[in-house]
């Protein structure tokens, strides 16, 4: 009975003396794992702020757009466009971008020259330029609707679109003039409008800096270009088709919204 009380006190002072818990490695690692766990779920709640402000951005810009395009819809078709100058001013991120027009291609020459009330006339390629009318050419620095034709070398062209008709239909007008042969010829793809001054005329321009609903300042780009209409083997007339994109003002190159709507000049819409 003794030694089997001591055997058992014996016992239990080995357990107790070997009792030490954790030590600073056991530590080290679980404070590691539960750093790990903590940054993992910071990491989800960071994510989810940065989609939820990048959405709000998102609504903020399209409501931009509308905004600007709403400007349009108010205004006489004839004033929709902007002014040469200030297009041929921009900076190139609005170059950039896929709805700018250059007009200068396609391009090519008169065959043959031309006098002031000539209503057909001939050029040295149709390359590039659209396989059926209407389309506006620029022969020199007169601009000519060019009615039949595409897709040959010989096209029916109205008069020259200048004075009353250009203001009807937002062309810029210019004087009826001869042309000699090897002149040059190209297609006017950006709808110009003179700057405000006597109607029809514009105030818009290329781009701007406006505030948006957040009070964060958004940059809008505005392109104002000529498209044809078709309805199966059927084309149509022209029609403006006014792009709006709305970029962060800081960071151009970040595109928050983007919207597009065409103007009949039957309708205005």
């Amino acid at each position: 009975m003794t030694f089997a009380v001591l055997r058992l006190k014996t016992i239990l002072g080995t357990g107790a003396r070997h009792e030490h818990g954790f030590g600073m490695i056991e530590l080290l690692a679980s404070m590691t794992v539960m750093l790990i766990g903590i940054f993992a779920v910071f990491a989800v709640f960071q994510a989810g702020i940065v989609q939820i402000r990048r959405a709000s951005t998102i609504t903020t810009a399209a409501a931009v757009a509308d905004a600007e395009m709403e400007k349009f819809r108010a205004i006489r078709n004839d004033s929709i466009g902007l002014a040469s100058a200030d297009v041929a001013a921009a900076d190139s991120t609005y170059t950039s971008d896929s709805a700018y027009r250059a007009d200068t291609a396609p391009a090519t020459t008169l065959a043959t020259a031309m006098t002031a009330s000539q209503l057909t006339i001939s050029v040295a390629s149709a390359t590039g330029f659209p396989s059926a009318a209407p389309f506006i050419v620029k022969i020199d620095s007169e601009f000519i609707l060019v009615s039949g034709g595409g897709g040959t070398t010989t096209w029916t062209v109205r008069e020259n679109i200048s004075g009353q008709e250009s203001e009807g239909r937002g062309y810029l007008g210019t004087t009826a003039t001869a042309h000699s042969a090897g002149a040059a010829v190209v297609q006017v793809q950006r709808v110009t409008v003179t700057k405000c001054g006597t109607p029809p005329c514009t105030d818009a321009v290329p781009t701007k800096t406006t505030t948006g609903a957040d009070g964060r300042s958004y940059r809008v780009d505005t392109y104002v270009t000529w498209k044809q209409i078709s309805s199966a083997a059927t084309t149509g007339r022209l029609v403006k088709l006014v792009t709006l994109v709305v970029r962060a003002n800081t960071a151009p190159y970040r595109r928050w919204a983007r919207i597009t709507s065409s103007f009949d000049e039957s309708t205005g819409v």
